[in-house]
């Protein structure tokens, strides 16, 4: 059954075209994904299918009822008592709600509303993992229609059946989840190369065919001097009559590498690889240890005897429900109390949720430039890959919205004069492109990463190890470990050991790659780097089974 369809819908700002598209439609039982980089249109897309908001021009036919949860807006609707109870909602009249209630409202309020199609804008924002899961199995239990944004890429995994992606103003349909989107898109992308090479072939091919014929012709000699008048003429029209057919061969090529159909050259990202001659290094052993320390606000006590060893260059992602302690946690090693033992030459670069790190009156590149060891051209390519292309990097920090304040925050942390990141929640108002953009980032660091995240597919990328909140007594527990009662054994010990030795080795190959001049070397280094790569691949299956 039909619930919805939009033609020819088109929506401007300024001179600027969000959203120009052909037709789409929304049936029962459908479960769409929608992506697409910031600023492409999205949640413009979105309120318009709500009737938030009217396209310029277009139709749309609803031929059901609409809820919708956007991303910032309150809602007055009445909520069931099994909702509120259900998400845990506070009582109406309480004057301070936090970001993470304020989305469980929106979202008991779209389900109370037994609507045919739900939109939701972004509705796992502030959400812990306990709630996004919750969110999954109500709206896959629900009987209409879905579509939704979302950066938790395991979120759109478990739900959808089909994506929408827009692009540059046109809306493309791909059936199945995210990770079938990808393959798609990579398929996708495989085949432009292909035709793109195909393309490049040919037109060389006909251009040195060209140039061989032009070379031809104009080596045509007169007739000799030697020659009579008669054997003369006859050599002239032989030669001329050859040259005309040349030339007209030579017209015709140049005619066939114009009609040829132009293919531009898919565009690759430059690879991330840090100059390890800038790094900080950290030689110590560990990071940072916990010593049975506590966590309280006030007289709340919220944990307590958290033990365990950050290995330098591990990943640390501390993980559980809002409000456990997690990024008062974070405070305490940025501030190194005393029960948190933190490698004396670390240098900390801290990434706070709602930090002010930035000068309102310098650009995003002078910002960054100014406590970076990095140089402009490294610093420029970092930035590229969190969506500030070419003249972005000039724009004053004044006129940012919010993402790209996020954006800029996190690389002026993650390139700054540091050697142990603390992340809160650092994927938080990131779209799926710029997220995996930055974890891509955060792989190539070669120092220590403490991050707090709800982000599920951030810690399965990123981590090496986890402390959950959600244990009584949180313990540092390296990624490949099964939480138990007993000790860990001495072989899966030194499996651990051995794999973060290949990893620090890995770092320390890359660092040399960038800084090898000659040809011999990259080489050698290339093959070794493989090598490690292929131990490393080994050895996590070990660990695994």
């Amino acid at each position: 059954m039909l619930f919805l369809k939009g033609k020819a819908l088109k929506k401007s700002y300024g001179d600027r075209d969000i959203l120009i598209n052909e037709s789409l439609a929304i049936y029962n039982h459908d479960c769409i994904g929608l992506v697409g980089k910031n600023g492409e249109g999205k949640s413009t897309l979105l309120s318009i299918l709500a009737g938030i908001q009217e396209p310029d021009s277009g139709h749309i036919e609803r031929c059901g009822t609409v809820a919708y949860i956007p991303q910032i807006e309150e809602t007055e609707q009445e909520i069931s008592a099994l909702l509120a109870s259900k998400w845990q909602l506070p009582d109406e009249e309480q004057e301070v709600i936090s970001g993470g209630e304020h989305t469980r409202r929106k979202i008991a309020a779209a389900l109370t509303s037994n609507a045919n199609v739900l939109i939701a804008d972004e509705p796992t924002s502030h959400l812990d993992v306990v709630g996004i899961e919750q969110l999954e199995e109500n709206l896959q239990s629900f009987r209409g229609a879905l579509l939704l944004t979302s950066h938790d890429k395991a979120f759109l995994n478990k739900l959808c059946t089909k994506i929408w992606e827009i692009e540059q103003g046109k809306l493309t349909e791909y059936e199945g989840n995210y990770d079938e989107y990808m393959k798609q898109k990579e398929k996708k992308k495989e085949k432009e190369y292909k035709e793109y090479e195909e393309y490049v072939h040919e037109k060389n091919r006909l251009t040195k065919a060209a140039q061989n014929l032009q070379v031809k012709s104009h080596s045509l000699k007169k007739a000799p001097s030697r020659m009579g008048n008669s054997e003369a003429r006859l050599h002239k029209r032989s030669s001329e009559d050859m040259k005309a057919k040349l030339n007209r061969s030579v017209q015709a090529m140049g005619t066939r590498i114009e009609k040829l159909e132009k293919k531009e050259k898919p565009k690759e990202e430059e690879a991330i690889v840090f100059d390890i001659a800038d790094f900080p290094a950290l030689h110590s052993k560990r990071a940072i240890q916990f010593n049975g320390c506590s966590l309280k606000i006030g007289p709340t006590l919220l944990k307590e005897h958290i033990y365990g060893d950050v290995p330098t260059k591990s990943r640390l992602a501390i993980i559980g429900e809002n409000g456990s302690g997690k990024t008062t946690l974070l405070n305490k090693m940025v501030e190194r109390q005393t029960d948190i033992s933190v490698a004396k030459p670390a240098k900390i670069g801290f990434f706070a949720q709602h930090q002010e790190n930035l000068i309102e009156t310098k650009t995003i590149l002078e910002n960054i430039s100014e406590d970076s060891p990095y140089n402009q051209s490294f610093i420029r390519t970092v930035l590229s890959r969190l969506a500030f292309k070419r003249e972005d990097v000039h724009k004053q920090v004044s006129v940012l919205s919010g993402g790209e304040r996020v954006r800029a925050s996190l690389a002026k942390v993650f390139l700054g004069n540091y050697n142990v990141l603390m992340l809160d929640e650092p994927t938080n108002y990131l779209d799926i492109h710029t997220k995996e953009a930055l974890i891509e980032v955060l792989k190539a660091y070669p120092g220590t990463i403490v991050f707090v995240t709800h982000d599920r597919s951030l810690v399965k990328s990123l981590a090496t190890h986890t402390l959950s909140f959600d244990d009584d007594n949180p313990r540092v527990r390296a990624v490949t470990q099964q939480p138990s009662n007993k000790d860990k054994s001495t072989e899966v010990q030194h499996q651990e050991d051995e794999l973060l030795a290949i990893e620090v080795q890995i770092i320390d190959v890359l660092g040399k790659l960038s800084t090898a001049v000659n040809e011999e070397e990259k080489q050698v280094l290339d093959k070794k780097f493989q090598e490690l790569l292929k131990k490393k691949k080994q050895l996590t299956k070990n660990t695994l089974i």
